[in-house]
């Protein structure tokens, strides 16, 4: 991750004849501490750096990513994850509206553009800011939100307008410097957060805010109706609607623009979840729409006019709880959990694991738990603190779970039925242990708002001991797990000779096919790379070898024909990444059974 240019410097040359026959001075003393120099590079001016955005979405329109003018740095993000410049929305774009919402700040070098796309024929709303230095664009960071189940706002895309006031110079005595600006800007988030009635923001009282491209402050003249409690900015914080976000975190401010009071911000909404149900200020109780912990991520632009929030238009979509901006610095590292099977063998590596999913939905007691010196702890691939996330909103977990522990590895996976206010979901919890200790907890969540496939979770799978002719060795075992993943990549219409006649394959508790059948029908085209394959636990009395993996889908091609010649579409139309936890039960040497639990990613999202 190479350090964000925005607010690069220029050393000042200017004078230095002067300094010349003067006595050696501090090197930098005339620059802000952390700065490379005194003089801002404004080597673009605003036209410059709206032509630049043009340049850009113009390449976004033709689906042609070498039209780029990009620096040899450049680096591409998209909901927060680090892709190649082609891929994501890149590869699905089939068109971009002609007009979007434009902004540029000259003394950072960053321009945003803010409007909806068509990928793969269905309709999608879109940010991007980028970033100029020595006429390239060197960053470009991108929100995009795709219609899901997930509830969101989501407006008319053929029929998206943008408030003419964001490019509207305003009057001197109208403007405020840079410094207030933010401060305003900041302020919003501030009352955003924890809301509970009490304002810190300024509001105009014509305040309009626009969310992925519908009002959602419901003014008269925008001819929408019901669409909230109470109408207006300031009468919706005052009444305590967004109470559900716990913090607004990563808060960025990479655009300002002094002359039409413009702030582009950036950050997350995080919504906890700890509570379904609380009190508006009025005394009426709302319910909270999704029970379990989720975060928003956004790019949001503020019109600020004398002082005070005239407009605000906001592209945001849901990402994995606690999901970190590569652009606001490097992630935190987990520790590498290190143990052997003296110091934890399979009762113990239970017992840890038994203690773990017990004290989720008992808030406080993870602070009793054997913890090592050193923990790493993410939930579906993102970092986090133990006591945030799951840990919040779990109120429920199964009691029949399916438990494997690998003595050899320090790890056991549990599987089975977890509860967030009663709304029930699938849980894959790893547990390595750092001696006798609890070193790591990885929890893959998969919840049936995401869709099918999905069957609600009543119990876990069950396996019974096999007889000792009837189990495969550990080194069997992962070779030909190893040859069913090289099937998968190699879409050659072959299977491995390791399935039994009556293997099925499962996905999410939803059983779909014969195992080999999507292998040798080549039905799994859709399927770019299965990546970073990673041995969680085995067991051999069992028959049992639990994996970890991420599943790319680009969506960039959606036409595929079968082995049969049939023709059929790829399952969702946007591109997405899949972590999943894999269960493959041998029994005589063959794959009887594979059972899946996948969580949906941002596309391209890698392990930790």
């Amino acid at each position: 991750m190479h350090k964000s240019k925005t607010n690069k410097l220029k050393l000042a040359l200017s004078g230095a004849a002067i300094f010349a026959a003067a006595p050696a001075l501090t090197p930098a003393a005339a620059q802000a501490p952390g700065a490379n120099s005194a003089v801002y590079e404004l080597d673009c001016d605003r036209a410059c750096l709206l032509g630049m955005l043009g340049q850009y979405m113009d390449a976004l329109r033709a689906g042609a990513p070498s039209a780029v003018p990009a620096a040899d740095d450049f680096q591409f993000t998209e909901n927060n994850v680090v892709i190649p410049l082609g891929e994501g929305l890149w590869g699905t774009v089939e068109k971009v509206d002609a007009v979007g919402l434009e902004v540029a700040d000259t003394q950072t070098q960053n321009a945003a553009w803010f409007g909806s796309v068509i990928e793969n024929g269905e309709p999608a709303i879109f940010a991007v800011r980028i970033h100029v230095t020595d006429g390239r664009i060197d960053e470009a960071e991108s929100v995009v939100h795709r219609r899901t189940a997930l509830p969101a706002p989501f407006g008319d895309t053929e029929n998206m307008t943008h408030d003419p006031d964001f490019n509207k110079v305003l009057p001197p005595e109208e403007r405020r410097p840079r410094a207030r600006m933010r401060a305003i800007a900041d302020s919003y988030f501030d009352t955003v957060e924890l809301n509970d009635g009490q304002v810190f923001a300024p509001f105009d009282e014509d305040c309009g805010r626009l969310e992925n491209g519908i009002s959602t402050t419901t003014r008269a003249r925008d001819g929408v109706e019901g669409f909230t409690l109470v109408d207006g900015c300031e009468a919706q914080f005052k009444l305590g609607i967004y109470r559900i976000n716990k913090r607004i975190r990563e808060r960025r401010y990479p655009l300002i623009d002094e002359e039409r009071g413009v702030v582009v911000a950036t950050g997350f909404f995080d919504h906890a979840n700890e509570f379904d149900r609380y009190n508006l200020t009025d005394g009426r109780e709302m319910k909270t729409a999704l029970k379990w912990p989720n975060s928003i991520t956004l790019l949001e632009a503020f019109r600020i006019k004398d002082a005070k929030i005239s407009r605000i238009e906001a592209v945001f979509t849901y990402v994995p709880y606690f999901m970190h901006n590569p652009w606001a610095g490097d992630a935190a590292k987990p520790p590498i959990s290190v143990s052997s099977p003296d110091a934890c063998n399979t009762r113990c590596l239970t017992r840890l694991t038994e203690r773990v999913m017990n004290a989720y939905p008992n808030r406080g007691e993870w602070k009793t738990l054997p913890w090592a010196d050193e923990v790493g702890y993410e939930e579906n691939s993102v970092g986090l603190q133990v006591g945030e996330g799951i840990w919040g909103s779990t109120t429920a977990v199964g009691g029949d779970p399916l438990i494997i522990a690998d003595e050899e590895l320090g790890r056991a996976v549990w599987i089975g039925r977890i509860e967030a206010h009663g709304q029930p979901s699938w849980a894959a919890v790893t547990v390595s242990a750092d001696g006798d200790k609890i070193g790591g907890v990885e929890a893959v969540i998969r919840r049936k708002e995401y869709g099918p496939p999905f069957a609600a979770p009543e119990s876990a799978p069950e396996f019974s001991n096999l007889s000792r002719g009837e189990r495969t060795s550990r080194m069997d075992m992962l070779a030909a797990v190893d040859r069913v993943y090289a099937a998968i990549n190699a879409q050659n219409g072959t299977a491995p000779d390791d399935f039994a006649d009556d293997c099925m394959w499962a996905v999410n508790g939803q059983e779909l096919s014969p195992c080999a059948a999507p292998l040798t029908g080549k039905r799994l085209q859709s399927v770019k790379a299965v990546r970073d394959a990673r041995v969680i636990a085995v067991d051999e009395q069992r028959g049992l070898v639990a994996m970890s993996m991420f599943e790319d889908f680009p969506a960039s091609e959606q036409d595929f024909t079968d082995a049969s010649g049939e023709a059929y579409k790829g399952s969702l139309p946007y591109p997405r990444t899949q972590q999943v936890v894999g269960l493959f039960r041998f029994s005589g040497g063959k794959i009887e059974r594979i059972e899946a639990f996948a969580s949906e990613l941002p596309y391209g999202m890698q392990p930790r």
